[in-house]
Order: C-alpha cells, then sequence, then structure tokens
C-alpha cells in the first residue's frame, strides 16, 4: 500500500496484487481452502496479517445471502410475557451477533402479514 493509503484497511486484491494470485486464491487461502497448496495459503495468510487484513463480515455475509437479522412479530409487545419474551430472544441474538427486528400484528392477521412482508 503506498503511503497515501495508510487509513485504508488492505483488500483481497491488494493481497492478490502483492502475490501476483487471483483473488480467489487469495479468500481460498483465508480459509484453508484444501484446493490451494500450502505454500500458497502461508504467503497469503503471512501477508495478510502483516498488513493487518480484516475481512469485511458484511461482504461476506451478503455475498452468502445472509444478514444474520431476526424479525419476530408479536400481537402485543406491551404485554408482559411478550416484553419477556423481546428480552430473552434479543439478548440470545446480540451473544450470536444478529439484530433483532420486532414488529406488532396487533392480533391481526393482515398486519401480521404486512410486517413480516416489510421485513423481507
Amino acid at each position: 500500500m503506498s503511503a497515501n493509503d495508510t487509513n485504508k484497511l488492505p483488500t483481497l486484491k491488494e493481497i492478490a496484487r502483492r502475490l501476483n494470485v487471483s483473488v480467489s486464491t487469495v479468500s481460498r487461502s483465508l480459509v484453508n481452502h484444501p484446493r490451494i497448496g500450502l505454500g500458497t495459503r502461508l504467503k497469503v495468510q503471512q501477508l495478510a496479517k502483516q498488513l493487518g487484513y480484516e475481512p469485511n463480515t458484511k461482504a461476506i455475509l451478503f455475498k452468502q445471502k445472509r444478514t444474520q437479522v431476526i424479525g419476530v412479530v408479536l400481537p402485543f409487545i406491551r404485554e408482559e410475557f411478550f416484553s419477556d419474551a423481546i428480552s430473552g430472544i434479543e439478548a440470545a441474538a446480540i451473544e450470536h451477533d444478529y439484530t433483532i427486528l420486532f414488529g406488532q400484528s396487533y392480533d391481526d392477521t393482515e398486519k401480521e402479514i404486512k410486517v413480516v412482508e416489510a421485513m423481507k
């Protein structure tokens, strides 16, 4: 990376360019894919560590079509049972790096369908 890029995190593309390999080789090396030779994997991993490479979790989840978001629709959020449920769900989700979206249907099937559609 050049002197002008000191604040910029290294990318797979940057690592690939420096090692004269493909981006997919770098990506596979970082997850120890068996198709990549041990020597190449070690070179990639060493340079990635040296440059301070950190994977972009959001980009990975987007590519995998996963969002780490859970949608929960409840009939009445203010009722004690559902309020307690929200607390438990949220605590477990946070522990596993998930985000929760809550919706309220007011015990109305049509509203519930709309809330679920909005969460998609």
